[in-house]
């Protein structure tokens, strides 16, 4: 049995994948970060201080809630006004969060894109992130806090064109 071929064909198929976005320096780097999940109830407290209008999605995780909205409400291609509001599990708004929007195509990497959010009070962070077409994207909302692990929650939606 002749088995010269398969060097040259395992070669082959590694050059291809590279080409393909399987690796290789333009590629992101494998993260874990918890999906979002049904949006979450928000009780009287909270509702006070949450975003207006409809959210991206919302996640808890450990003693951390979280709340994803968009200006415009439903992103479009351009820039848009992200908010993350953070409360702890009793109600309580987080304001000792460094927080950051990484986003990205989930078709498509447009390369590493991570915007640094500002506290704008009560718990709510704001920045402001760039959709460059539309489709389907994500945001991970990186959450540092102070003698905590890093918390990466990822949110996915669809951006309209103008």
């Amino acid at each position: 049995m002749r088995t010269g071929w398969l060097w040259p064909a395992m070669a082959a198929v590694a050059v291809l994948a590279l080409a393909s976005g399987c690796g290789g320096a333009g590629s992101r780097p494998a993260e874990t970060v918890a999906v979002a999940t049904p949006s979450l109830a928000l009780n009287a407290a909270q509702a006070t201080l949450a975003p207006s209008g409809p959210n991206l999605g919302s996640q808890r995780y450990g003693d951390l809630l979280v709340w994803l909205s968009s200006r415009p409400s439903q992103p479009v291609q351009g820039t848009a006004q992200m908010e993350a509001y953070l409360v702890g599990t009793e109600g309580q708004p987080v304001t000792d969060a460094k927080v950051s929007f990484d986003t990205d195509m989930t078709n498509m990497s447009h390369g590493l894109n991570v915007v640094t959010a500002e506290l704008a009070g009560n718990g709510h962070y704001l920045g402001n992130v760039h959709f460059s077409m539309p489709g389907p994207w994500r945001v991970i909302a990186v959450i540092e806090r102070p003698g905590r692990e890093t918390v990466k929650l990822r949110f996915e939606f669809k951006v309209n064109s103008r």
